[in-house]
């Protein structure tokens, strides 16, 4: 170019480009504000004919990304936006998600307050309902997968809810927390999890910061710190689901709710002196008051319990002793019986006779 600057005023600018070697396309290029190329299309075509918008497709990414543990990149993201209907490529999808920072290695930062992360991997429970863990597990059904959403107690190891579905969402997280939660915790109630887009929802946040329960995080990678709530999932997997091929979703309902029913009633556990979750937690509120702590002592209104014997000639093929617990929970002024049997006679039975019980 220096050659040019000198020359042009004495020859022609062909001569100087020839002694320069610079091609003249390029010496008389111009360049143009903005990026270069085609303006990227704002839409999406659909497999039945319909036509998406950017802020649909970014929206069906975004749900993609939410089940737990699928680290997707845009690869396999534009695989599963085919099998959702949309008709899109690869590079469009690299595209979409960089823009809207959904691509792996991209850092999502969270709004509201910052995760308060586990201090202490180990829990030291002294009551019920002092330390509770949540967690999801995946249920094959058929080459497909549902979800369930467990909360154990740490101090009697009993699952004091469960929620089976196709999908969790933060509202499944929120309705099961309110069935088991006060209105307002006036003892101490920490949940531990895992930083699963379900529990770090902003409106599961703000709803234990509203009734002054604490909420804490396991770091990263680290299914130790949540060791409670894995563990049953582990004993889940190798006594139930390892042992069933589900027909379909209904049939894995079932088999869950009535596993879940023996597991907190009849599985004794090392760890609690071979006592069943159900009985650890019947001898704490079955205590004298003066061997109670003061404060959790308070929240024996949330649960209470009855033994009655049940004729046990009456329930054939039973495979449960003749005394069964049933939990009576209480919420407001309604009383529901919360009861999940593992095994249909006695289910009937008892469906039959509650009334006289």
């Amino acid at each position: 170019m220096s050659v040019i600057e000198i020359y042009k005023e004495e020859v022609g600018i062909s001569k100087c480009l020839k002694w320069s070697t610079i091609n003249p396309s390029s010496y008389y290029y111009i360049p143009k504000e903005g990026q270069a190329g085609r303006k990227p299309s704002t839409t999406t075509l659909k497999t039945d004919g319909s036509i998406a918008s950017l802020t649909q497709v970014v929206d069906e990414i975004k749900k993609i990304l939410s089940i737990e543990y699928l680290c997707y990149g845009y690869k396999p993201i534009t695989e599963e936006l085919f099998d959702r209907g949309y008709i899109i490529n690869h590079k469009k999808t690299y595209r979409i998600m960089k823009e809207s920072k959904l691509l792996c290695g991209i850092k999502i930062a969270t709004k509201g307050e910052k995760r308060k992360f586990v201090q202490f991997r180990k829990i030291q429970a002294q009551y019920p309902m002092q330390y509770l863990c949540m967690d999801i597990k995946y249920i094959p059904i058929n080459n497909k997968f549902a979800y369930l959403l467990s909360l154990i107690d740490v101090y009697s190891r009993k699952i004091i809810a469960h929620v089976f579905k196709t999908s969790i969402k933060q509202h499944d997280v929120l309705l099961m927390l309110q069935k088991v939660l006060p209105k307002e915790c006036k003892t101490f109630i920490t949940i531990r999890n895992d930083n699963g887009s379900q529990f770090i929802a902003k409106s599961v946040r703000n709803y234990l910061n509203e009734i002054n329960a604490n909420q804490e995080f396991t770091h990263i990678s680290t299914p130790q710190e949540n060791a409670y709530i894995e563990s049953f999932h582990s004993i889940m997997e190798r006594e139930l689901v390892s042992r069933y091929e589900f027909e379909s979703f209904y049939h894995a309902q079932m088999k869950i709710e009535q596993y879940i029913f023996t597991y907190n009633h009849f599985r004794k556990h090392g760890s609690l002196n071979y006592q069943t979750p159900q009985a650890r937690w019947n001898e704490y509120f079955n205590s004298l008051p003066s061997d109670k702590h003061p404060i959790a002592a308070k929240s024996e209104n949330l649960s209470r319990f009855f033994e009655e014997k049940i004729d046990y000639s009456s329930v054939k093929n039973s495979i449960f002793s003749s005394k069964i617990h049933l939990n009576l929970d209480k919420f407001g002024d309604e009383a529901n019986f919360a009861f999940l049997m593992a095994n249909e006679n006695i289910f009937n039975y008892i469906c039959k006779n509650y009334q006289t019980l």
